[in-house]
């Protein structure tokens, strides 16, 4: 729908009404004015100048209506594409991942990470899924260096890089740090934490229960509540261990296990050699 009131139209009927009435003159042999025949050529003037600006032979202002609708809607997109792109960025940024953490860069002809990579797929497939439905959760366990990391990192990049969801990727340690022991100093800066650890969209969290055959009563109480808060939000989570289901288990106690159980999650073994890159040469 095209606006009456747009001053160039307006204009341009102005123009084309008046040359319109010149010619009809000129045809009655009624043009012998001087002053109008210059007026005229004003006129005639200005609508080349206008036939000119749009690239056509004859002036058509539904067309240049078009044409202008067209170039706007061109640069909405590119400012949508730009902001789009941006909002990513900021994303990964918030999320502190690691670049090389992409299913680009993981080895698909490798058969032991060919059930994992189509399920963390499946995963992605279904995010919006979960969001409506209590949330969804990935166990991912195996020894060091099998790749677990780079798995929900590359879950990570792809929901952001896709759907612009927002991640937050922290190992426990840190987070048991942050909340425990005041590497967060301020108790307002600690409730924000804590609530962007309940309601980012993906929660990942890497190497629980690091090397400890217990958790800690108060760290263990703190995660199951963690999960609990995030199921009522249908928020997701994965979570990263090198222990299996059941050792996972004993370590964490029955409180954060049965959370973790309440997602009905799917666990992903990643096994064989460490596919970490060689990071030195000591032998000691």
């Amino acid at each position: 729908m095209t606006d009456p009131q747009d001053p160039l139209r307006q204009e341009l009927e102005e123009i084309e009404a008046k040359r319109k009435r010149i010619a009809k003159a000129k045809q009655d042999h009624r043009v012998h004015d001087t002053e109008l025949s210059q007026h005229v050529g004003g006129l005639l003037e200005r609508i080349r100048r206008l036939q000119d600006q749009t690239g056509g032979s004859q002036y058509d202002y539904e067309t240049l209506r078009k044409e202008y609708d067209a170039k706007a809607n061109a640069e909405v997109r590119e400012l949508q594409k730009a902001a789009r792109q941006e909002r990513i960025q900021k994303l990964i940024a918030q999320a502190d991942l690691n670049p090389d953490w992409v299913f680009e860069k993981m080895d698909a002809t490798d058969p032991a990470l060919q059930y994992p990579m189509e399920t963390a797929r499946y995963f992605i497939s279904g995010f919006e899924h979960w969001e409506k439905s209590g949330g969804g959760c990935m166990l991912i366990y195996g020894d060091y260096g099998t790749g677990k990391s780079t798995l929900a990192g590359a879950v990570a990049h792809e929901l952001i890089e896709r759907h612009q969801k927002s991640v937050i990727f922290q190992q426990w340690a840190s987070i048991v740090d942050r909340l425990f022991f005041n590497v967060i100093q301020d108790q307002e800066e600690r409730n924000q934490y804590r609530r962007a650890l309940e309601e980012v969209d993906l929660l990942i969290i890497d190497e629980v229960s690091a090397n400890r055959a217990k958790m800690a009563e108060s760290q263990s109480s703190f995660l199951g509540h963690l999960l609990r808060r995030r199921r009522n939000l249908s928020k997701s989570v994965i979570i990263i261990t090198n222990h299996s289901p059941q050792s996972l288990h004993q370590a964490i106690g029955d409180f954060s296990f049965e959370a973790i159980k309440a997602f009905n999650p799917v666990d992903i073994h990643l096994s064989g050699p460490s596919r970490r890159p060689n990071i030195g040469h000591y032998n000691g």
